[in-house]
């Protein structure tokens, strides 16, 4: 899945590597066979789809909802 941003080449596409909770683990596992997609597909969905709806998170389970611009 490929996402539209703002023009820029700073920006390309990246490897990242991270490490993730036991819980973290079980509920992407659980997620991936719901989906039928792999670790590291349902992982970057997950992520793509989090950052184009938040502007901010300062603490597990709360996020800034981007329409919450400058409040």
């Amino acid at each position: 899945m490929e996402m539209k941003l703002e023009s820029n080449d700073n920006y390309r596409k990246v490897h990242i590597t991270i490490q993730l909770s036991k819980s973290a683990n079980r509920l992407l596992s659980e997620s991936c066979g719901r989906s039928n997609r792999k670790k590291i597909q349902e992982a970057t969905l997950r992520l793509e789809d989090h950052l184009n709806k938040f502007r901010s998170i300062s603490e597990l389970n709360y996020a800034i909802p981007l329409d919450e611009v400058g409040e």
